[in-house]
């Protein structure tokens, strides 16, 4: 009986340590997706402050956005649209009055044992008034 005993405790062991570290690792992950997203909110914020003192579509732009801190990021995750005064999208330097930066589309995959999600992350957008775009009285420079 005590032998038969010992095995049932070792299957109850298994069990419950299964059930625990899963939700020990969701809750760890789940602390990393949270990073992940005011990494994404801070990236896109700096994007648009450099958009908005840049040339046009300057690739130090979309650089910015990950600032080294995320993995599988790529400038397909950015979007840096130059807007008019009714918010329209325009690419003629005079017309722009804002500068439009959006992180789309970034997915963020989690180690939680046995599930292994991956979450989409919602859309990240700041909107500035332009400044500069790159041209100052006496020259245009770029900022890659």
């Amino acid at each position: 009986m005590r032998r038969q005993a010992r095995g049932i405790t070792t299957v109850e062991f298994a069990v419950v340590a299964t059930v625990l570290f899963t939700m020990l690792f969701g809750v760890i992950e789940f602390g990393r997706l949270m990073y992940s997203f005011a990494v994404l909110a801070e990236g896109t914020r700096r994007a648009a402050r450099l958009a908005t003192v840049c040339p046009l579509n300057d690739a130090g732009i979309t650089a910015t956005a990950n600032f080294g801190m995320l993995p599988n990021f790529t400038s397909s995750n950015v979007q840096v649209s130059y807007l008019d005064t009714n918010g329209i999208q325009t690419g003629t330097y005079s017309n722009i009055r804002y500068v439009s930066v959006q992180i789309v589309g970034y997915a963020i995959p989690l180690s939680i044992p046995f599930i292994n999600p991956t979450v989409t992350s919602p859309a990240f957008a700041v909107t500035l008034p332009r400044e500069s775009l790159g041209v100052t009285r006496t020259s245009t420079y770029t900022c890659s």
